[in-house]
């Protein structure tokens, strides 16, 4: 099982953001020489009064401190953008990272980042799928022509192309009919850190279910993302946890995250000890690795992408925990 981290770009209104791009910088530094796989980052839009610093420049910075590692998003919002803005500027990433891109792709749900791109928020499904289309077209023909509802190309290419033939595409999903687009439009899908795990095993048999029937093989790869923290122990890792995963969770409840979660109302987001249960993985390194091995051995995950670093913890904990996971846990799961 490979091991990527999430590197959280969302910070507070007061924090000093020039820092901040600094800490990811070390912190990247630190993932590549303690032995992580890769390192990936998000996107939102319209974060304010939170700060949220934006995919494209920083991925390519912290790229070049990166080394062997992999380099992906997880996710960028694709039915917001313009595929060939995406395709010419994720080839160039390709390229400056050495053939190293994994594109994450994902729908998207906040109404408000819809409306400010003067788009309608229904028409999400249709344009990720004619997007992720253009996106591969692009990066392996020349002269491209495509006629769909949302976008239309007369005889276009671009240069250059990727490094890699092709950049693989990863869709992240959360509900059952995004798992089985998932399964028949993408290379790879990537769960959620929020989805309770027993719900999490339907959901993998539905996704191999939906790729058998469109004729698709069952090997493939399955990435799961997983807030994450050590501690010496499950109750102080509890304690030192909950005033960073759980603040970030109340905000991203507060942006209608939980509406796309199955069975998820929120109303748990009080209790964070409830809250992790059978979500997140927080304890001492026993309690850690047994939760990996329940990852890679029974639901199948063969590239697990760890959050480490949440909004507003200090410096400390967070190489704290990149060291303590890579040196206590990683060995014992790979």
């Amino acid at each position: 099982m490979d091991v990527g981290v999430f590197l959280g770009s969302q910070y507070a209104a007061n924090e000093d953001i020039a820092a901040a791009v600094t800490g990811l910088i070390e912190q990247t530094r630190l993932i590549r020489d303690t032995g992580y796989d890769a390192i990936w980052l998000g996107q939102h839009f319209l974060s304010h009064p939170e700060q949220y610093l934006q995919t494209t420049p920083l991925l390519a910075r912290l790229a070049a401190e990166a080394g062997e590692m992999n380099v992906g998003t997880n996710l960028l919002l694709l039915p917001m953008l313009n595929p060939v803005d995406v395709a010419e500027q994720y080839a160039t990433m390709d390229v400056i990272t050495g053939g190293r891109l994994i594109l994450g792709v994902g729908l998207g749900y906040r109404a408000e980042e819809f409306a400010a791109m003067q788009l309608d928020k229904k028409d999400r499904v249709g344009r990720l799928v004619e997007g992720v289309e253009i996106l591969k077209r692009l990066w392996t023909e020349d002269h491209v022509s495509f006629q769909g509802r949302h976008f239309t190309l007369d005889d276009v290419s671009i240069a250059p192309k990727p490094l890699q033939n092709r950049p693989q595409i990863w869709f992240g999903a959360t509900a059952d009919k995004a798992i089985e687009r998932a399964a028949t439009h993408a290379d790879a899908w990537i769960a959620t850190s929020m989805t309770e795990w027993d719900e999490m095993k339907r959901q993998v048999d539905l996704y191999h279910g939906a790729r058998a029937q469109a004729g698709l093989p069952r090997e493939v790869r399955f990435a799961k993302c997983v807030e994450l923290y050590v501690g010496d122990d499950k109750e102080s890792a509890l304690r030192e946890a909950e005033p960073f995963i759980g603040a970030k969770y109340r905000a991203y409840y507060s942006w209608g995250m939980g509406d796309n979660v199955p069975g998820e109302s929120g109303a748990n987001i009080s209790d964070f000890a409830e809250l992790t249960k059978n979500r997140f993985i927080v304890g001492g390194p026993e309690d850690v690795i047994e939760d990996c091995l329940h990852h890679r051995d029974v639901l199948g995950v063969t590239d697990l992408i760890v959050r480490l670093n949440f909004p507003g913890m200090p410096k400390e904990l967070v190489h704290r925990n990149i060291e303590r996971f890579a040196t206590e846990v990683i060995p014992h799961i790979r």
